[in-house]
Order: structure tokens, then C-alpha cells, then sequence
């Protein structure tokens, strides 16, 4: 993708830099669940609240001494762009599906039980200065609502 406005959509291509942050960030995320450890890049994507959830998640499997294995299927579209707004706003919304992902026991490999949905509506809200990147200031996971 071009990135270059189009005359259908002239936002289109900050439409297209909200996704591309949204998926540096949610790499960033799996990588620091995989791992049990805040992955360096996290803070690039995330701040204010979404970083702060994101850290304790990974505390809470640091606590519990699991990591997460395997991906997550995601389906996000940006559903609201507010280019008027200084810093200009963006609300993702994703369909979060970690029927793929397990999480395990570091010590012994043992796969910990989960019988809850695997599927759930995350919707994240993000903000660009004037100059600067997309970056994600809440991250929610609403795990009463599947897609």
C-alpha cells in the first residue's frame, strides 16, 4: 500500500499507519508474553494506560511463571479517525482470536487448562501528535464480548 491518500478515501493513508502501529504493537505484546518479559519495542506503540495493562500482564506471568505460546489471529479495522483533533485520535477495533495460542508452565512445558472463549473484541484507542508516530493509550480486552 502507498500510504498516498486516495480521492475515495483522503485518509486512507492514516488509516493504513493506525494498522501498521496497531500490528507493531500487538507483535510487541505477543513477543512479551512469549517471552514473560516487556518487550523492548512495547513502548513505541503503547503508553499511558495500554502500556501499564500490557506490563502487568506480563508481572502476572512472571508471578505465575508461565509463558504464552503460539499466535493470535486478529482482524482490526480502524473504526473511528478523527483527523480535526490536535492530536489527531483513532479508535481500533479487533476480533482477537487465540484458539491458536496456549499458555505454559516454564519450568516443566505443561500446558496450564483454559476452557474459556478464545475469541474476543479488543478495542484500543490511539493518538498522533503533529509530530510523532501512532501510538495506543488504552488496550482493552473485552472478554465478555466474542466475534
Amino acid at each position: 500500500m502507498s500510504g498516498a491518500p486516495s480521492a475515495a478515501d483522503p485518509d486512507a493513508g492514516e488509516r493504513a499507519a493506525v494498522l501498521e502501529a496497531y500490528k507493531a504493537l500487538t507483535a510487541a505484546e505477543e513477543r512479551s508474553y512469549a517471552g514473560a518479559k516487556v518487550d523492548p519495542d512495547l513502548a513505541r506503540y503503547a503508553t499511558d494506560k495500554a502500556l501499564a495493562d500490557i506490563q502487568a500482564t506480563v508481572f502476572w506471568h512472571q508471578q505465575g511463571k508461565t509463558v504464552m505460546q503460539g499466535p493470535v489471529r486478529r482482524d482490526a479495522k480502524v473504526t473511528v479517525l478523527d483527523t480535526a483533533s490536535a492530536p489527531l485520535r483513532a479508535t481500533v477495533t479487533d476480533c482477537a482470536d487465540s484458539s491458536g495460542q496456549r499458555e505454559v508452565e516454564t519450568a516443566t512445558g505443561r500446558e496450564v487448562p483454559y476452557s474459556g472463549p478464545r475469541r474476543h473484541v479488543v478495542t484500543s484507542t490511539a493518538i498522533r501528535p503533529a509530530v510523532g508516530s501512532w501510538q495506543f493509550v488504552t488496550y482493552v480486552i473485552a472478554r465478555d464480548r466474542s466475534c
